[in-house]
């Protein structure tokens, strides 16, 4: 007796799950200097993710939206781990490995490309293609590559990252390819939705401001860049607010901003938490328990796409935003010298301030993913 698509597709989801979970591991690994129990975890991840595409064919049997997502969450997680790599090998070494910097760039680019392109077919009504052949190789050149830089294989590093690069681009100029050929995927993105798209580009931007003096003791940067820093959060909080409130009032509110916006906000500041980690702003199980409050609400909300059911923005996700963002504009403001030189004892406090600031961010996260599950009971009856 064959079995149902449904139960198939649940199945499917739990392994996901798990395989994401295997991957959160590897970036603790990382960062408890464990690279040997690290890279055992990367062979399960590319193992599970053998399992999941070829005996689960979850990319055949998933509903649109949700492979969208479980494959945004899979980038998501590669460049985690590459990044958390980057940053091992900066902390350790004052001359990091630039290739590594730029293989982390092309992952986040990809992931970006195809995230756009990929909604605005669904946007369409259109069928999302399944993975192709150089998709399908980039992603394991990506997880072997991993395990070659934890296990520190000089001989093979350059040569596992050109060739990752490689597959990467040509993943991506075929999926481009694909994409382009139909003249009806042509169409001009709104100002709301390149608000948006303004804060996944200027990202990695942020990173290199962040980094500026190849200094992970980010007390070290130059004033200059700490206010240059300090300014793209504040511009990143500003386009937050106005494309919601232009696409509203322009009446241009789409499905791609809808799933646009939400995504710029996680890129942003999954990326500024990352630098926190790497300077000792965050502990790593603070940012841990973020990532996973903020892919499980997702994953959650796209359950909910999935049956055709609406998961509406709660007040609490909203404080949540905010308050983020009012936190790490306050560690970056103490973090600049003669700012805190006017508070008198700041000084003194300023040694706790950041973890104690990331506390009360991690608190409001933990306590805004639970009411979000507590009040979507009726969209997890479907699926237990």
């Amino acid at each position: 007796m064959s079995e149902k698509p449904s139960d198939v597709r649940w199945r499917s989801r739990v392994w996901s799950i798990l395989r994401a979970i295997v991957f959160i591991c590897v970036i603790v690994f990382i960062w408890l200097g464990m690279n040997r129990s690290a890279c055992a975890f990367v062979v399960i991840a590319l193992m599970m993710g053998w399992v999941n595409l070829y005996q689960l064919r979850s990319q055949e049997i998933e509903k649109p939206y949700y492979k969208l997502w479980l494959n945004i969450v899979d980038g998501l997680l590669s460049l985690a781990v590459m990044l958390s790599i980057f940053f091992r090998d900066l902390y350790h070494s004052e001359n990091v490995e630039k290739l590594l910097g730029i293989g982390c760039a092309f992952i986040l680019g990809r992931l970006i490309a195809h995230t756009l392109f990929s909604l605005g077919v669904l946007r369409e009504g259109k069928k999302l293609p399944q993975k192709r052949r150089w998709a399908k190789l980039a992603n394991i050149a990506t997880t072997i590559t991993m395990g070659v830089y934890l296990l520190n294989l000089e001989d093979y590093k350059q040569i596992c990252m050109v060739a990752t690069i490689l597959l990467i681009s040509a993943a991506m100029v075929a999926y481009a390819y694909w994409y382009y050929r139909d003249p009806a995927h042509r169409k001009p993105l709104s100002i709301a939705s390149q608000l948006t798209m303004s804060r996944i580009v200027l990202t990695p931007f942020f990173l290199w401001v962040f980094f500026y003096d190849n200094d992970l003791d980010y007390s070290n940067n130059s004033v200059v860049f700490k206010v240059l820093a300090l300014v793209m959060v504040l511009g990143f909080m500003l386009t937050d607010f106005l494309d919601g409130k232009l696409a509203r009032s322009m009446g241009e509110v789409s499905t791609l901003g809808k799933y646009l916006d939400p995504f710029s906000d996680k890129i942003s500041n999954m990326t500024i938490f990352m630098c926190f980690i790497a300077t000792g702003y965050a502990p790593v199980w603070m940012v841990a328990l973020i990532y996973f409050r903020e892919s499980s609400v997702e994953t959650l909300r796209t359950l909910a796409a999935s049956e055709g059911m609406i998961m509406p923005a709660r007040r609490s996700g909203k404080w949540k935003t905010a308050l983020q963002g009012i936190g790490i504009v306050a560690i970056l403001l103490g973090a600049i010298d003669p700012v805190r030189a006017l508070i008198p004892g700041f000084e003194n406090l300023w040694a706790t301030f950041p973890t104690i600031v990331m506390g009360i961010i991690t608190t409001i996260t933990i306590v805004s993913g639970i009411d979000y599950f507590v009040s979507s009971k009726h969209i997890l009856q479907k699926f237990v």
